[in-house]
């Protein structure tokens, strides 16, 4: 009788986390088979080993205090309108206790981002944005969250990223108009 009691709390506590962040929970309730989504999970190991390989502290500092990033991503674009109506249909209903912290709504591109307070070091942060061009991305960090360097992560981020696509851009002087 104790192995059946033990196995059933067992169960239940490893359900209860399992379906505990927004990501799982978007994958078993929301995602069709026949409109797959590429998923992207980076836990503690590998942001450990990220912040190994980077010099810059703010950065590295930035990474070992984080638990887990994980990202969904469509480039479908009825897809992407579709999942993006479902992510914020289960905030709504079950995500709740979590707060606006950011909301867009312009022509072309919706973003919707909520976070909620775990306790003093833990933070959980929902990012669910629709681009311009149709693609949705999902992104569910957790851990303690620095806003400032995550901002900067960020920005490196997207330099790296323009310098790939238009390798001119490259370390290029930038001029104001004060200096021409």
């Amino acid at each position: 009788m104790k192995n059946i009691v033990f196995l059933f709390l067992f169960i239940f506590t490893t359900a209860s986390f399992a379906g505990g962040d927004f990501i799982t929970e978007f994958l078993n309730t929301c995602v069709e088979a026949k409109m797959p989504v590429n998923n992207v999970n980076i836990g503690r190991p590998m942001l450990e080993k990220m912040a190994s390989n980077t010099n810059d502290e703010e950065v590295k500092k930035t990474f070992q205090n984080l638990n887990s990033i994980r990202i969904i991503t469509t480039e479908n674009k009825k897809d992407a309108r579709h999942y993006f109506k479902k992510a914020n249909e289960l905030i709504a209903d079950k995500f709740s206790d979590y707060e606006e912290v950011v909301s867009v709504n312009d022509k072309n591109t919706k973003i919707n981002v909520v976070m909620k307070n775990k306790d003093n070091k833990n933070q959980d942060i929902i990012f669910i944005g629709l681009d311009d061009e149709g693609k949705l991305t999902i992104i569910n960090i957790a851990g303690k969250i620095d806003f400032h360097a995550i901002s900067k992560l960020s920005d490196s981020l997207n330099k790296e990223m323009d310098a790939e696509e238009d390798p001119s851009k490259e370390d290029k002087p930038t001029v104001s108009k004060q200096q021409e």
